[in-house]
């Protein structure tokens, strides 16, 4: 199935993603309609309601953009649609920035300008209560259940290779700083220091701005075809050493270069390599290629160039101790 790496887990695991984004959609309309009607003159709760808003950027994209991915090659698109979930990545990233940018202003302006927030109460038996109590209750709910969201689609990143998941979980497993700074600001207000309630939203919006450079870093790293690196952007892939190895241990080569991109869930690479003899047989170059593809089931297609010898350009994407 396109999109979809081959693995004997990889279709349970899709499913399963398609029912956490779902799920997650659901969930983060419950929260923003409760912060809605909660947030009174809390511009803390404010900023809070608006990453929520964001927060349903991710999984939307998810699934549309596999959606969009499992459509054949055609004229148009001669090389398939599986970039559809980077670039639904990219636009996420991005979006997730920009709106930080405006609520870090937005914030800032009110803190800058000495703005008392007014948080007022509601009668209830016979007492008033304060709202702000009930923005601390929505709080927990948009960040205790969103922590366990994001595990579990953290699991499931891992087996799909899939960024916008891996980045959507992060953004849920994240939820519970920005739901506490929020509260703090809360519970300051009520304490009397009226900037406690634009301090917070300050540092909320200053997490989003973090996640959305983060986020947009990576995603034009893929676009460009940067080597691949794990989910958690600490690390190379393992998947170029791999298949280097691989292709160097074939009787017929020399010499080797691989290059690899990462087009949405998959991997596509192309081998330059230099053979031991001046014929080689299409049948050792095709045999070749097909086996590689075996080296990591992520890996869609690998192209064997035979060359006399490596051109510049591709020695280059050798490591420093290989050059």
């Amino acid at each position: 199935m396109r999109g979809v790496p081959e693995r004997p887990d990889a279709e349970a695991e899709l499913k399963k993603a398609h029912l956490l984004a779902w799920s997650s959609i659901a969930y983060i309309c419950s929260t923003i309609v409760l912060l809605f009607f909660v947030m009174s003159g809390s511009q803390a709760l404010k900023t809070e309601m608006t990453g929520e808003i964001l927060s349903l950027i991710p999984p939307t994209l998810f699934l549309i953009g596999d959606r969009v991915s499992r459509r054949p090659p055609n004229r148009r698109y001669p090389f398939g649609h599986e970039r559809a979930v980077s670039a639904g990545y990219v636009g996420a990233a991005t979006a997730l920035l920009l709106v930080g940018v405006y609520l870090l202003f937005d914030g800032g302006m009110k803190l800058a300008m000495r703005e008392h927030p007014t948080i007022g109460g509601f009668p209830l038996f016979g007492q008033v209560v304060w709202t702000g109590w009930l923005g601390i209750a929505v709080l927990l709910w948009s960040s205790i259940p969103a922590y366990f969201l994001g595990r579990a689609k953290r699991k499931t990143a891992e087996v799909l290779h899939d960024k916008t998941l891996a980045a959507d979980a992060d953004i849920n497993a994240a939820d519970w700083q920005s739901a506490a700074a929020a509260i703090v600001g809360l519970i300051g207000v009520g304490f009397g220091l009226w900037w406690a309630d634009s301090l917070a939203a300050v540092l909320i919006s200053l997490e989003i701005i973090r996640s959305g450079w983060t986020e947009l870093k990576t995603a034009l790293g893929d676009v460009m075809d940067r080597r691949p690196l794990t989910l958690d952007q600490k690390t190379d892939d393992p998947v170029t050493d791999k298949l280097t190895e691989f292709v160097k241990r074939q009787p017929w080569i020399a010499d080797a270069v691989v290059r690899v991109r990462e087009r949405g869930r998959e991997f596509t690479a192309e081998a330059h390599v230099v053979p031991l003899a001046d014929q080689v047989s299409v049948e050792e170059i095709s045999r070749t290629g097909v086996l590689a593809c075996g080296v990591d089931p992520r890996l869609a297609d690998v192209t064997i160039a035979p060359v006399k010898s490596l051109p510049d350009d591709v020695a280059r994407a050798r490591h420093p101790e290989e050059a």
